[in-house]
């Protein structure tokens, strides 16, 4: 019997940088949800391994990440014949370039077959800071697991962790980006009865020591739990509302599950938030504590109904993924 299967010559090669998940983030999760999507259609992606890097059967290597370091291998691959996409899961504006490896930013860019982005807002802002052509970006939208239209009780996660008390949920990292010890000090301000619940890792231990100080018994830390899992979904089930005060996000693929679930959102109004949400969330800008004062008695009393209908109807993976085969079809088509 033939295999009839269109993407049978997709051999794509996945990478990023070396430490990246030690604590995984967003980009880690979003790699692994087009891994794990991209086999429904036929595409079997392997993570690249530099002991076995198995260059001669890929075709494509799609790096997800700018981070220093990367730019070598992935100019190799150029050279080997392989066609580069670049996922860099970047908010830059003129006033923070400078924050950013420029060089190594533009290097990876020129060396790019195509850049794929999470919203338009990014092609408009690195074409214009990089000065790359529009024509090199292709977006490929965030989105949930379809797992989050499944609603989970509520006690499974309170039980379990013994947080019988009205709480905020964060599922972040623990860093400054992520900006939970400005939330959590104007929180103990405005309703120190609420309790900031984190499920992430900790990217900077004096920092996560900075937010336990600051609010004591008002701030539980919990490890990572499974991927789209009863118990997160539980957490989310659960919360008051859920809360991405970031100093940036594009948009936060966290917010677009708790949307799915039926979460009231308090989302950050720097990077692409806007794109997805409209003004179906409570946006707050995330150094002025006049709006996070605002945003967190304002997210108590909306209804979660616009954005959960924003991205049941949009944002899940099944939705999206079909752009992602398109932009690899294409590189390899010539089209």
């Amino acid at each position: 019997m033939g295999n009839n299967n269109p993407n049978r010559n997709m051999n794509i090669s996945y990478y990023t940088y070396p430490w990246a998940m030690d604590v995984a983030g967003g980009g880690e999760r979003q790699m692994m949800a087009y891994r794990a999507h991209l086999r429904r259609h036929g595409i079997d992606v392997h993570l690249f391994d530099m002991w076995h890097p198995n260059f001669d059967d890929t075709s494509v290597l799609h790096s997800f990440s700018v981070m220093p370091g990367t730019v070598e291998l992935c100019d190799y691959a150029k050279k080997r014949g392989l066609k580069l996409v670049i996922s860099p899961n970047l908010w830059v504006t003129k006033e923070t370039k400078k924050d950013y490896p420029f060089d190594t930013i533009w290097n990876l860019f020129e060396l790019a077959d195509c850049i794929v982005v999470n919203s338009n807002m990014e092609i408009q802002a690195l074409s214009d800071i990089y000065s790359i052509s529009e024509s090199k970006f292709k977006v490929v939208y965030n989105a949930a697991e379809t797992d989050y239209l499944l609603p989970e009780d509520p006690d499974l996660f309170a039980n379990t962790y013994g947080i019988h008390e009205p709480y905020i949920l964060n599922i972040a990292n623990i860093e400054p980006r992520k900006n939970q010890l400005r939330f959590l000090e104007v929180l103990r301000q405005e309703r120190p009865d609420l309790t900031f619940v984190v499920i992430g890792g900790i990217r900077d231990k004096a920092y996560a020591q900075k937010c336990h100080e600051v609010s004591g018994k008002g701030f539980i830390c919990i490890p990572p739990l499974p991927y789209a899992s009863p118990m997160l979904r539980s957490a989310l089930s659960g919360c008051v509302f859920f809360a991405m005060p970031s100093l940036l996000e594009t948009p936060s693929i966290a917010a677009l599950e708790a949307a799915a679930l039926g979460a009231r959102i308090l989302l950050t109004d720097q990077g692409t938030t806007t794109e997805y949400f409209g003004d179906s969330v409570v946006y707050v800008s995330p150094l002025s504590e006049t709006s996070l004062v605002s945003g967190i008695h304002t997210a108590l009393e909306v209804s979660p109904e616009r954005s959960t209908w924003v991205a049941r109807d949009s944002f899940l993976w099944p939705k999206v993924i079909p752009q992602l085969v398109q932009v690899y079809k294409s590189l390899l088509e010539g089209d």
